[in-house]
């Protein structure tokens, strides 16, 4: 919430930097074993992997569909 706060007083060149240290802060968590159901309920990690690399949220969860059912 922090970062949301503060986002909307960035300018738009420095918004996809922090928007790419938001994603490398957040991903620990993904693999904590405690915090998998939020990210069940608000997959954050794919809409800011999707902000980062100018896509959309449909392909960003395609892609990691794929790479999974690859497994």
């Amino acid at each position: 919430f922090r970062f949301l706060r503060n986002s909307f007083q960035l300018p738009q060149r420095k918004l996809k930097p922090a928007l790419e240290k938001l994603l490398n802060d957040i991903r620990h968590f993904e693999k904590n074993r405690f915090e998998t159901r939020s990210f069940a309920y608000l997959d954050i990690i794919s809409w800011l992997e999707s902000k980062v690399e100018n896509t959309t949220m449909s392909k960003v969860i395609a892609r990691k569909y794929e790479l999974n059912k690859r497994r």
